[in-house]
């Protein structure tokens, strides 16, 4: 029984290449190869579907420039329409222009109807502050000098009211 089992019954079968065997390929072999088949249907090339991509590109873009344009014109109108007659840009130039002649009309008025005493008083307080940095309550004198001459012009604007 246990003889027969250690005993070898079979050959085995070794197969080796031998070194001269060479193994040779078909031509026609090597190119269907080298290039798999192509099935139009399901393999698209590259190329067709970057020019694809950059029509579709090409044509978004042109209609985002026409919406943005339809916009643009829409509230163009739409703050035409509320613009009030005559609020142009000129007219309000003009405008701001009258306002600071009237501004500087205002300073001359102002200044001839002050008078020399006035500003004499003011000029006296100014360089008396300036002389005395340090103790301003010297200046104290040409204040109520000031204060008088502004006084004196109030009442005459009244009486001239009256």
């Amino acid at each position: 029984m246990g003889a027969s089992q250690s005993a070898p019954t079979t050959q085995e079968h070794v197969i080796s290449p031998e070194p001269s065997t060479s193994v040779q390929f078909s031509p026609s072999l090597i190119s269907r190869l080298s290039n798999p088949p192509s099935d139009t249907s399901s393999n698209i090339p590259e190329d067709v579907v970057r020019r694809r991509l950059a029509a579709e590109s090409a044509h978004i873009r042109q209609q985002e420039a026409e919406i943005l344009h339809s916009i643009s014109a829409a509230l163009e109108k739409e703050n035409l329409d509320r613009e009030k007659p005559g609020m142009s840009s000129e007219v309000l130039g003009r405008d701001i222009e009258e306002v600071r002649e009237k501004v500087e009309r205002m300073k001359k008025e102002k200044a001839a109807r002050e008078g020399e005493g006035v500003r004499s008083a003011r000029e006296s307080v100014r360089r008396c502050y300036l002389d005395n940095i340090d103790h301003p309550l010297d200046c104290q004198r040409q204040v109520d000098a000031f204060k008088e001459e502004v006084r004196k012009l109030e009442l005459a604007f009244v009486k001239s009211l009256q």
